[in-house]
């Protein structure tokens, strides 16, 4: 496959995971979808993987509050994901990549609320006053759509495509110094993300299990599928022994 078909389809896929995002919300604009679809355009779905995982744990707690719009971790990773892949340089240079594009993403993302779509939000209402339902349709549903594509498809189509012959030589010519410092930093905010997530957790009943999955995962290695089946059970004698028992108690 050739780089230019790679960088239109992955293009494709982060316009579609845009509009997505605003419509069906399948949640295939997350970096942990966006990762493995471009790493199998791309031709390598285990780094694809492995990017996406890197960088939902740094946006993993990060919402769209109000006006305020966080830095996109969509476009993002299908950045980061095919420059790492083109470069060869793995998850570190895909996180030190996934930073400074997410704040591109925010800046496109600002720049869509707060101009485009009240420009479009006004053309609704003046066809909304004139019954016009095409004019509805256009202003609401599809014009919004292609922007999508080209406020996020082409610029990603732009990035894959020209990093493709210039990706190594930015990479050599960014100090290892750096790139470390952004990897770290990274990694640093998917655990700020996380402590976030579970801080949102107000019951301190539930807290024990989350230890004890701490404790399997980096004591005894259990995987992630070996977690899920751990919580699942821990899920299951909750039930049983706590919940049943309270309802039980209360018919007798």
């Amino acid at each position: 496959m050739s780089i230019l078909l790679q960088s239109i389809l992955v293009a494709a896929f982060v316009s579609i995971a845009f509009i997505d995002s605003h419509t069906a919300q399948t949640h295939i604009f997350r970096p942990i979808v966006v990762g493995p679809v471009v790493g199998l355009i791309m031709g390598d779905v285990a780094t694809g993987f492995a990017v996406g995982v890197q960088v939902e744990l740094m946006f993993l707690a990060v919402i769209f509050v109000g006006t305020a719009a966080p830095p996109d971790p969509t476009i993002s990773t299908a950045i980061a994901t095919a420059l790492a892949i083109l470069g060869g340089g793995g998850t570190e240079i895909a996180i030190a990549t996934a930073l400074p594009v997410s704040l591109i993403g925010q800046i496109a993302t600002t720049f869509q609320n707060s101009v485009i779509n009240v420009w479009f939000m006004h053309r609704v209402e003046a066809a909304a006053q004139r019954l016009d339902t095409r004019g509805i349709v256009l202003y609401n549903l599809i014009l919004p759509m292609l922007m999508k594509v080209l406020l996020y498809g082409v610029p990603t189509l732009l990035a894959v495509y020209y990093g493709a012959d210039l990706v190594q030589s930015i990479i050599d010519f960014i100090p290892a110094k750096v790139i470390t410092g952004l990897s770290v930093g990274g990694n640093m905010i998917g655990a700020v993300g996380f402590a976030l997530l579970l801080s949102t957790i107000s019951s301190k009943k539930m807290w024990p299990f989350f230890f004890i999955g701490f404790l399997f995962a980096s004591y005894l290695g259990v995987n992630n599928i070996g977690i899920g089946i751990i919580a699942l059970v821990s899920c299951a004698l909750y039930y049983y022994f706590v919940l049943n028992s309270d309802q039980v108690s209360e018919e007798i």
